[in-house]
């Protein structure tokens, strides 16, 4: 008798795993990366209704910024100019 039980435990147990409904996570698969994106637009309005006219503007501030940022992050050319060394294992010296 008590084998049955154990028995029927089990069978219920392997349906019970066998749900075919939707968890709330893959319910709500891939809205964290759309609201990411959404938060990430200058105007959130034109990822639904995208422009059709070329952008003729920029932000004068942000523009210089953004070239003196690029101007800074130049390199030496004396230390573009250097051989790139490729050590392997543990080989020592130089």
């Amino acid at each position: 008798m008590s084998f049955k039980i154990i028995l029927a435990f089990g069978i219920v147990a392997a349906l019970t795993a066998c749900d075919t409904t939707q968890s709330a996570t893959e319910a709500d698969f891939g809205n964290s990366a759309a609201s990411l994106v959404k938060a990430q637009a200058a105007n959130p309005d034109t990822l639904e209704n995208p422009s059709t006219e070329a952008p003729t503007g920029v932000d004068p501030d942000y523009a210089s910024n953004v070239i003196d940022a690029m101007r800074e992050s130049v390199s030496n050319p004396e230390e573009v100019r250097k051989p790139i060394e490729i050590r392997v294992g543990g080989e020592g010296g130089n």
